[in-house]
């Protein structure tokens, strides 16, 4: 498995999970993200995560593109008016259907994901072929879905992908061990 880099704005924790006044906050904020909600603030920390990203990254010739949602409606629903933002204030060009899927399926659930998520994506070479690519989503839990895409990416001609979420799940009863 390819590894890249990633960065995000918010931890998420599931709703399983007790959670605080930010901690419910934070839910709250991914909740509406994936209804198609984005708060100017949220917006905000997105341009400066990206402003970020082309400071740390090497290379021109960026391009944002967006993990589809489950169906067209819902990319359209989640990604559009963010992208015309995102466009107008980083002049890095935005594509909501530079990734886009094949067949509209309702979202999996955790334990019945596909193994990858990315064989249902259409990829626009021509909008990625030699581009440095930004690439966004609502929440990054594993990672599958961001590793099968950004691999898909590059097979179609980026030159190297860099995820922003808005947040990252966390797990509390995960046990990390260190030698």
């Amino acid at each position: 498995m390819s590894s890249y880099s990633y960065t995000y704005l918010k931890e998420y924790l599931p709703v399983r999970y007790s959670a605080t006044l930010e901690q419910k906050s934070d839910r709250q904020i991914v909740y509406d993200f994936k209804n198609g909600y984005c708060s100017l603030s949220v917006k905000n920390a997105l341009v400066d995560r990206i402003r970020d990203i082309r400071q740390c990254f090497n290379g021109f010739n960026w391009r944002i593109c967006f993990i589809p949602a489950s169906t067209h409606a819902k990319t359209i629903a989640r990604y559009k008016s963010l992208a015309d933002f995102l466009q107008r204030e980083t002049d890095i060009p935005c594509g909501i259907s530079t990734i886009e899927t094949i067949h509209d399926e309702e979202s999996g659930y955790i334990g019945v994901k596909k193994a990858n998520p990315a064989d249902n994506f259409r990829i626009n070479s021509s909008e990625v072929s030699n581009m440095n690519i930004i690439l966004i989503d609502d929440v990054i839990t594993r990672g599958t879905t961001f590793v099968r895409t950004a691999d898909k990416l590059v097979a179609n001609g980026a030159k190297q992908v860099v995820g922003l979420f808005l947040a990252k799940t966390i797990n509390p009863d995960r046990v990390s061990c260190s030698a």
